[in-house]
């Protein structure tokens, strides 16, 4: 969908809304660009906000320090933590024939991506992505993006739990509710 007005911002978030649609957040070891980047954190959250799953991931390797100071996941967080290939079908389950959405849905999409490659999963196949930090900036007419946090204080959503899965779900989900205009 190109993002070119509020009007159709508001449109799309609204029948997304009505529709109904999944909401996905990760955390991981690193940016999409790092050939070694893991999943150390995955939620899923239908469109009324219950949550499908909410889960760390253990990595193959230990997470980089700066990663832990971003999402405060730390190695010792994860130890008991299913691995990838046993999170897998859950996520599979509830993405593939879903209509998604995600703030900054190229970034999750590219790690999903690239770690089902590297464990030799086929790649998730949802009916579609959406991602509401482009329809955050066409929304509120920007020039660039907004970091979730940022979108939130402008709207006067309370921020909790961020740089968490469950936490930048639930705020996408606000501020979906908001650009639908049913806040």
């Amino acid at each position: 969908m190109p993002y070119s007005s509020r009007q159709s911002v508001a449109e799309r978030a609204a029948a997304l809304l009505t529709e109904g649609f999944v909401l996905i957040d990760l955390e991981t070891t690193g940016l999409d660009k790092d050939p070694n980047v893991e999943i150390i954190e995955v939620a899923i959250l239908n469109h009324q906000g219950h949550a499908l799953l909410d889960t760390l991931v253990k990595p193959q390797l230990p997470i980089p320090a700066g990663a832990s100071r971003v999402n405060g996941i730390y190695d010792a967080d994860v130890v008991d933590a299913p691995p990838f290939e046993d999170v897998y079908e859950t996520i599979a389950r509830h993405l593939n024939g879903q209509h998604v959405v995600a703030y900054n849905h190229t970034f999750e999409r590219n790690i999903l991506n690239a770690v089902c490659h590297r464990h030799d999963k086929p790649r998730f196949e949802p009916a579609s992505w959406w991602c509401a930090m482009r329809g955050y900036a066409a929304y509120i007419r920007a020039r660039r993006w907004q970091k979730l946090t940022q979108a939130c204080a402008r709207e006067k959503i309370t921020v909790e739990n961020q740089h968490r899965a469950i936490g930048d779900c639930r705020l996408t989900l606000a501020l979906m509710y908001v650009m639908a205009g049913m806040s």
